[in-house]
């Protein structure tokens, strides 16, 4: 009796172990989110969502959507330039970027769509700062409004 279950082991532990194996490599392998809700628009590394609402879809793309991400900062200027980076590899356009000691701002652009940031370093625990994204559609005059409204 005991051999027998032995071999039924034998027999089908190879084929389980490789389909574990196999399980366990595939969710290894997985990365974090690159951008906000599958669209163009990158999200800051290191950070997790905190709130997210007026989503906004037309033709597949993201076109209106307020979302907030906590994360660390130490520097919110340095905090943008790695942004700009992942936008400009994504076709976003920088358009303007303003900066205070504690905060930093920039617009990036792309057709006829916004997306405007706002670093904000939290001065007691930097550890509980974020940075929040607003995206909208623009015509024409418009775009030129919002530029960095802080």
């Amino acid at each position: 009796m005991i051999r027998n279950t032995r071999d039924r082991a034998g027999r089908f532990g190879p084929g389980l172990s490789v389909v574990l194996l196999a399980i366990a490599m595939s969710a290894g392998c997985s990365s974090k989110e690159a951008f906000l809700l599958d669209s163009d628009i990158p999200i800051p590394r290191d950070s997790s969502g905190r709130a997210t609402f007026g989503i906004k879809r037309a033709d597949g793309l993201l076109v209106g959507v307020d979302t907030v991400f906590a994360t660390t900062i130490d520097d919110p200027g340095g905090a943008v330039d790695a942004l700009a980076a992942r936008f400009g590899l994504s076709g976003w356009q920088l358009e303007s970027r303003g900066q205070t000691f504690s905060t930093a701002t920039a617009v990036f652009g792309k057709a006829d769509r916004r997306c405007r940031i706002r670093v904000v370093r939290n001065e007691l625990d930097p550890d509980m700062s974020r940075i929040a994204y607003n995206v909208w559609t623009v015509a024409g005059e418009e775009s030129e409004s919002r530029k960095v409204d802080g």
